[in-house]
């Protein structure tokens, strides 16, 4: 029952998640964030340049769907591919960074604009037991983003 998790529970889930994904799993993204008060944006609140932080490498479980290309005629062939990235909030609170809706996850040689964030990834319900941030993630075309290249 939920009333039973203890802080010293919750330890030890945090603990096999760790070593779960980083020891077992052991897939390592990169997470591109966005500049926000230095982006300039016209009249509309777009920006066609968005600087970016430094890269930061964790590791993460990363679960994709398949490709589907459509067709546009005139204009070629577009590819599309969700992605749901799952982060350990412990291990993002190490690094100090945490996701948000439009940044770009660098994973597999594709980058991934992040479109979607859930945190309510609860350890028996109990609100100060959270343990994990999804992130939904589409493929971006490299030529929309502006970044160069990292080294895993």
């Amino acid at each position: 029952m939920a009333r039973f998790v203890t802080q010293r529970d919750f330890e030890f889930i945090q603990h096999i998640t760790r070593e779960l994904i980083d020891e077992t799993m052991d897939v390592a993204v990169i997470l591109y964030k966005i500049v926000v008060g230095s982006t300039q944006v016209n009249l509309y609140g777009e920006s066609t340049v968005k600087p970016r932080y430094t890269p930061v490498k964790v590791n993460a479980i990363v679960k994709y769907d398949k490709n589907t290309q459509e067709r546009d005629e005139g204009f070629g062939t577009n590819q599309d591919q969700q992605v749901e990235f799952r982060f350990a909030r412990r291990m993002l609170q190490e690094v100090n960074t945490y996701p948000e809706i439009g940044d770009v996850v660098g994973y597999n040689n594709h980058y991934y604009e992040v479109h979607n964030i859930t945190e309510t990834q609860l350890i028996a319900g109990k609100p100060g037991f959270n343990t994990a941030i999804i992130c939904m993630a589409h493929l971006t075309r490299r030529t929309s983003i502006d970044i160069e290249e990292a080294q895993v």
